[in-house]
């Protein structure tokens, strides 16, 4: 087992740990690690190489841990609110971690504190976190099945993102 997939599965007990603590924790553990394993199987669907994908799964089990801070806040986890806390709290979680380099790190901290902007995931490059967490929200009712088609045409842009929204949605 290389670093990056040490550090990766210490984050996700981290974050797993950290959701316990900070209810609804069931509905939020089993979110994140739906969207991990989509993440994953999207990035490596798309070719991806290891270090690339273990980096883009960690921003998957980091991507909502802004969720419990924006709810106190704020009363509720809208995106705005749950980016702003998640990339504070996913700088504060890396600032002090070995084995990734400072370029990783802030990289990161963007995909948190941008993880529901399409644009981003574009310009970023994270693309499978972006379309993991659109086929996770869609299954949890979170949007109308009436828009499915929409976010297709849209918003999913990899290969393997499209065929996983268009086996379970159309």
């Amino acid at each position: 087992m290389d670093d990056k997939t040490r550090l990766k599965d210490r984050l996700a007990w981290r974050v797993t740990d950290f959701y316990i603590a900070n209810p609804p924790a069931l509905e939020q553990i089993t979110h994140t690690q739906a969207v991990a394993a989509y993440t994953r199987l999207i990035a490596t669907g798309e070719g991806w190489e290891g270090g690339q994908i273990e980096l883009v799964e960690m921003a998957a089990w980091l991507h909502d841990i802004g969720c419990p801070a924006a709810r106190r806040l704020y009363g509720d986890s809208l995106p705005v609110h749950q980016q702003e806390e998640g990339r504070k709290l996913a700088e504060e979680w890396l600032r002090d971690e070995g084995g990734l380099t400072e370029e990783e790190k802030g990289w990161l901290a963007d995909v948190v504190g941008s993880h529901h902007r399409m644009d981003t995931a574009r310009k970023l490059h994270f693309e499978p976190l972006f379309e993991a967490d659109l086929i996770v929200n869609m299954a949890e009712g979170y949007y109308q099945l009436s828009q499915a088609a929409h976010f297709y045409k849209k918003m999913v842009t990899t290969r393997t993102g499209r065929s996983f929204f268009k086996a379970l949605f159309l």
